[in-house]
């Protein structure tokens, strides 16, 4: 490479020479689409078929019957073949305090309730002045949209359906005729309401304020780290910081790979203290939603935005630009349609199960779906929410601590010291020529762009 004059511009390179090489565009061309195919397949396979991949939905069933016909049909209920095979997981309660309270703890998507009266008003149905026995659905909005309709669905279904037997069964036994007027009551023996178990703000979104709330601190975490690492690798002198037209490159700091990770995490975390105030003032001031536990929440959402940029910033720092790719592919790609925050855990295939048993935004959802909708209840979900976090916190630190002082103790230099050493003395020994379009260059770091 021949030497240019100082004072002499080379001639702008050709755009299409560029293109010479192809790994210049195959490897970027490779990555995206690999990336893309990996994300297309997570988030739309996580929602494929709900109906075929239900597994486990919790459904309450509680009598409070005083015959003998309410425990018939709620054996009838739990006993009855499912399809899929057990897809929903029946679980009976002695009294509607105690299945309402596992509602307020987010353990089930609903809950079936048999009536005091319900077997003498089931067989009025055979006399002259009958009554329809009224099931009640004790609802969940706080477990999300789909999650709730999944339940109010099945519960209903399974009330009118098992309801419907009886009701034959009875007309099977029935001393005489039946009139007509008796015959099609028979046939649909009940009403079902719904009403929800715990009280429940107008302005959350029909339960999907804490999913959209997660998805704002995830990110946060995600965004911040690669911001952050962009400025602070520009303020130490490894990058040009570009506004508009103006570009300056610092002089390269010697500092250590392990260094600037712990500086770009202290970074991220001083800053992470105004964007959790601002999510959480949105929300308050200007949209006004339903925000029970304020403190708690802001907390809780600076140790996610922390967690995630942590493992965002070690992943990063470790692999360079491809690590924003591998960690959008992580901490977004995989995590979000995994989360359970739209689509429940149990509407999904199995696969995408597991991968939410660990990705992060699982345990950010579930943490703020349990402050926001069930006062801020550890068995909601917030305790598992904290310790997954914690874990993921320390975990990401680890990594991004130990993988750059390998780095450093290999000899593995963003830029060798010798060279900082030479850069800092060309900087000082070649005179900076006046240019009245450059900005004025302050303090010890002059503005220059390296010259090779």
């Amino acid at each position: 490479m021949s030497r240019i004059p100082l004072g002499h511009e080379p001639p702008p390179m050709p755009v299409l020479s560029y293109f010479r090489h192809p790994k210049n565009w195959l490897i970027p061309s490779v990555v995206l689409t690999a990336a893309l195919f990996v994300i297309t397949v997570i988030f739309t396979g996580s929602v494929a078929d709900p109906a075929a991949d239900l597994r486990h939905a919790p459904i309450g069933v509680v009598t409070s019957d005083k015959g003998d016909i309410g425990d018939r049909v709620m054996a009838g209920i739990v006993d009855r073949p499912q399809q899929p095979s057990e897809a929903v997981s029946w679980q009976r309660f002695d009294t509607v305090e105690a299945a309402t309270a596992a509602i307020a703890v987010n353990e089930l998507f609903a809950a079936i309730v048999l009536p005091e009266d319900y077997t003498a008003k089931l067989g009025s149905l055979l006399g002259p002045d009958p009554q329809r026995p009224e099931i009640t659905v004790l609802t969940n909005p706080g477990a999300g949209t789909m999650a709730a309709e999944i339940g109010n669905q099945i519960a209903e279904a399974a009330a009118r359906g098992g309801s419907a037997a009886a009701a034959g069964q009875l007309l099977a036994h029935a001393p005489g005729a039946i009139s007509p007027a008796n015959a099609v009551l028979l046939a649909d023996p009940v009403t079902v309401v719904h009403h929800q178990a715990l009280p429940f703000g107008d302005r959350t979104g029909n339960g999907m304020t804490a999913f959209f709330y997660a998805l704002l601190l995830m990110m946060v975490g995600f965004l911040g780290a690669n911001v952050v690492n962009g400025l602070v690798d520009a303020e130490l002198g490894f990058g040009p910081t570009e506004i508009g037209p103006k570009r300056r490159m610092l002089a390269p700091r010697r500092i250590t790979r392990l260094g600037t990770y712990v500086t770009k995490c202290l970074t991220l975390a001083i800053a992470s203290v105004p964007a959790a105030t601002a999510i959480l003032a949105a929300s308050v001031f200007v949209l006004d939603l339903d925000l029970p536990h304020c403190g708690v929440l802001w907390l809780f959402s600076l140790l996610a935005i922390n967690a995630i940029g942590a493992g965002t910033l070690a992943v990063v720092t470790l692999l360079g630009p491809i690590g924003i790719v591998v960690s959008m592919v992580f901490f977004i790609g995989w995590s979000i349609p995994v989360s359970g925050g739209a689509i429940p855990q149990q509407a999904m295939p199995p696969f995408w199960r597991f991968l939410g048993s660990f990705e992060p935004m699982r345990a950010v959802a579930d943490g703020v779906r349990a402050i926001i909708y069930f006062d801020a209840h550890a068995d909601a979900g917030l305790d598992r929410a904290l310790v997954l976090l914690v874990i993921g916190l320390f975990a990401g630190l680890a990594l991004g601590l130990l993988g750059n002082l390998f780095y450093d103790r290999r000899g593995l230099h963003r830029i060798h010291p010798k060279a900082i050493a030479h850069i800092q003395e060309f900087l000082h020994r070649v005179p900076q020529h006046k240019d009245p379009t450059a900005p004025e260059a302050s303090g010890s770091q002059p503005a220059t762009t390296p010259v090779s």
